[in-house]
């Protein structure tokens, strides 16, 4: 049977508990400002269903997971996807979770490359002479990749979908 010699234990044990306070750091963290900007306004151009400016967001090599809709590999798949958008007569909105949304870097040594995004939505429809009502709820991660100076959406996996009850 292998055994790893204590002090590496140790060193182990400080390295996890070190990452695990700078994933808590919120909104305190420089670092935050960036991938919370880009997130805010990829989610805003979403609820304004402006797809041009979502599909500005993404990384060329960008890949989307859904537990229900299956994948789309490349910006050109997923822009295609999102250009429904522009002539869907139903409306729609998401809103993040009170309280869910986190913020996690990705680096590579010192430098922080990326930023892991996490949290849980919920989603509304307006559909045209109907009030807006709620459709569902999900669990999201986003990895934003730092490009220069600019945040991306590289990958993204939607979960654990829930469908509100049927409006009566």
């Amino acid at each position: 049977m292998f055994k790893i010699p204590i002090v590496m234990l140790s060193s182990l044990f400080l390295f996890t508990q070190a990452g695990g306070v700078l994933a808590q750091q919120g909104g305190n963290a420089a670092w935050e400002a960036g991938p919370r900007a880009a997130d805010q306004a990829y989610w805003a151009a979403y609820n304004r269903a402006d797809a041009d400016a979502m599909n500005a967001w993404l990384a060329p090599d960008v890949e989307f997971y859904h537990d229900r809709g299956g994948k789309l590999i490349g910006k050109k798949a997923l822009s295609a996807a999102n250009d429904v958008m522009k002539t869907n007569p139903v409306k729609l909105r998401r809103e993040a979770v009170p309280g869910t949304l986190r913020f996690f870097p990705m680096r590579e040594g010192k430098t922080v490359y990326g930023a892991v995004v996490t949290g849980e939505h919920n989603f509304y429809a307006r559909e045209p002479g109907r009030k807006e009502a709620f459709v569902g709820r999900a669990h999201f991660s986003h990895l934003m990749r730092l490009s220069g100076k600019e945040w991306r959406v590289a990958r993204i996996y939607s979960y654990e979908h829930v469908d509100a009850p049927a409006r009566k």
